[in-house]
């Protein structure tokens, strides 16, 4: 079975207490970045500004003082467009004392970004990105959708022991279909657990493994994710979600070596569609033997397992109601849909009794370690991972990472309460989508709001510094307390207390030149000291050194906080 991480949360985290655009408007770019005229970052230690060098050549200047000053600076893209592709392009970063860089200047090479290989995408990645585009693809057209239903419970709920034949995806495209028998084995008001007539009989799922799965997704799964996002429909009028227990979802992956796929949901089953089964389903694995190429799936595992899977899915569900159904819009972007997904898990996590997650240190190791662990991978590098995913892409665990940092923030940002899900509401409960639907939500352009998340994801809880302004901190995770409890040990979680490391820029390192990627919604982290008694470092971004103006698609920011 594909690894399943799991934090013990040493120490709990406390609660908090109780107009818009996709990237921004870009000016043409220059004929060549130049620092004649940089604009001058004159900051008050804990303040920050997020900057757009595109009005000053490219440069911009951190003004010196009688004392050394510190400045943390993140060169980010603020490019919310979605591309099969994504949204990159190649920088370069000069920086020098104050002035030297005027006119012309001797060339001059950098030192590139070391980036990752990106990584072979996974079974269950490269399957979420199938159903996720089909989707897109089903509902842009108006004659696929269904009629509603006048009301919910129009139909009788199914019968404990009654029969039903579903369609369930045949390949990873989801473009061939089976045909599946199943037996109604646990009924309640919201859903209904479906499992499989022929299924593997080894260690196989009990009464009371079904029953536990409804039970947690009716006195919690349904509560908080309705509560969070808005409700799912009801397309044949019984008032019920379907669970769908069977081993055509292990089929899917007969070879584990890549990652294994735990369970799904499909929006096609709310359209007209080839393999619709005209009905809100989940799908989800039975347990089943070892193979040669898939490790055993116990009961245990499988039940511990698909239930963080079902309340992730449930989100996709409801969104494709509010966005599709409801409002007659396209599906979410894939980022920012799988973003929110993780931050149900999150509230899982919270909102769960711990009593109901045993096995595990507590309901926040079961269902909220992956985001964490996911977190830590993208914070690792930064440059070489996107936030605004490609078109391609499903969401890579990096991704993933970034997406439920960026959502978490800004539900911090904008709720009205410790869980901000007045935030998450108003992403879901709307036709827009992508960046577009964050700026609107927010009332600020997508490029700031990356740029100070960028910086929040590093100055929160910094020793030694104080924001001005708790736009650039998370209120609900003490993340440099998560990580640093969980590291530096024998087995533990992460080798280190922080998985970020900026670039540093000094005196004694001028001139100094960096090269690498950006790629949207994400960047580079630097540390630059301003010398006591200095005039200051100027900072000229470009496409490459001694070359143009950066590449405007980009939408480049220097997103600038004062640290000392």
């Amino acid at each position: 079975m594909a690894a399943f991480r799991r934090l013990t949360w040493s120490s709990l985290l406390a609660l908090a207490a109780c107009g818009g655009d996709d990237g921004g408007t870009e000016p043409p770019p220059t004929d060549a970045a130049k620092c004649d005229a940089p604009a001058a970052i004159a900051l008050s230690p804990g303040a920050h500004q997020v900057a757009n060098p595109a009005g000053s050549g490219g440069c911009v200047r951190l003004p010196g003082a009688s004392a050394e000053s510190e400045y943390l600076v993140s060169l980010v893209s603020g490019a919310g467009q979605v591309t099969e592709s994504g949204v990159s392009g190649p920088f370069a970063l000069r920086a020098n004392a104050a002035g030297s860089m005027a006119g012309t200047e001797a060339a001059m090479t950098a030192v590139a970004s070391v980036v990752a290989e990106p990584r072979r995408p996974s079974w269950p990645e490269r399957f979420h990105l199938a159903l996720r585009e089909s989707e897109a693809r089903l509902a842009s057209d108006p004659g696929n959708r269904l009629p509603a239903t006048l009301s919910p419970g129009i139909i009788a709920a199914p019968a404990v022991g009654s029969e039903r034949l579903f369609r369930v995806c045949k390949n990873l495209s989801c473009t061939q279909f089976d045909s599946v028998t199943a037996v109604a084995r646990s009924v309640r008001e919201k859903v209904a657990v479906y499992l499989d007539k022929d299924v593997p009989s080894t260690d196989s799922l009990r009464q009371e493994d079904l029953d536990e799965l409804a039970r947690t997704f009716e006195t919690y799964h349904h509560p908080i994710n309705t509560g969070a996002f808005g409700s799912e429909s009801d397309k044949d009028g019984n008032g019920v979600v379907i669970i769908l227990m069977t081993d055509a979802v292990n089929a899917l992956t007969p070879d584990c070596t890549n990652g294994r796929i735990l369970g799904y949901f499909w929006g096609g089953d709310l359209l007209n569609v080839t393999g619709s089964n005209s009905a809100e389903v989940f799908y989800a694995m039975v347990p089943a033997p070892a193979t040669a190429t898939c490790t055993a799936a116990s009961r245990k595992q499988v039940v511990d397992r698909i239930k963080p899977t079902l309340i992730h899915e449930f989100q996709h569900m409801i969104s494709f109601n509010q966005h599709v159904l409801v409002r007659g819009g396209g599906s979410e972007t894939t980022w920012l849909n799988e973003a929110l997904s993780h931050f149900s898990e999150e509230l899982a996590g919270r909102l769960i009794p711990s009593t109901e997650c045993a096995g595990f240190s507590s309901c926040r190791s079961q269902y909220s370690s992956g985001n964490i662990f996911n977190a830590w991978d993208y914070l690792e590098d930064t440059e070489a991972t996107f936030l605004v995913v490609p078109g391609k892409s499903s969401g890579t665990l990096e991704e993933r990472g970034a997406g439920w940092l960026f959502v978490r923030w800004l539900a911090d940002q904008f709720g009205t309460d410790s869980l901000g899900t007045n935030v998450t509401r108003a992403l879901v409960q709307t036709s827009q989508v992508g960046a577009q639907n964050v700026s609107t939500m927010a009332s600020t352009e997508f490029t700031t709001l990356v740029g100070e998340w960028q910086l929040a994801t590093y100055v929160d809880d910094l020793a030694g510094f104080t924001p001005a302004s708790t736009r650039i901190t998370y209120t609900s995770w003490g993340f440099r307390k998560v990580f640093q409890d969980n590291c530096c040990t024998s087995g533990a979680a992460f080798p280190r207390p922080f998985p970020t490391t900026p670039v540093t820029i000094t005196s004694s390192g001028f001139p100094f030149a960096r090269s690498g990627t950006l790629r949207g919604g994400s960047g580079r982290l630097f540390s630059v000291t301003v010398g006591a008694g200095s005039q200051g470092v100027d900072l000229l971004l470009a496409r490459e050194v001694n070359g143009l103006a950066i590449d405007p698609a980009l939408a480049a920011r220097f997103a600038i906080v004062r640290l000392r």
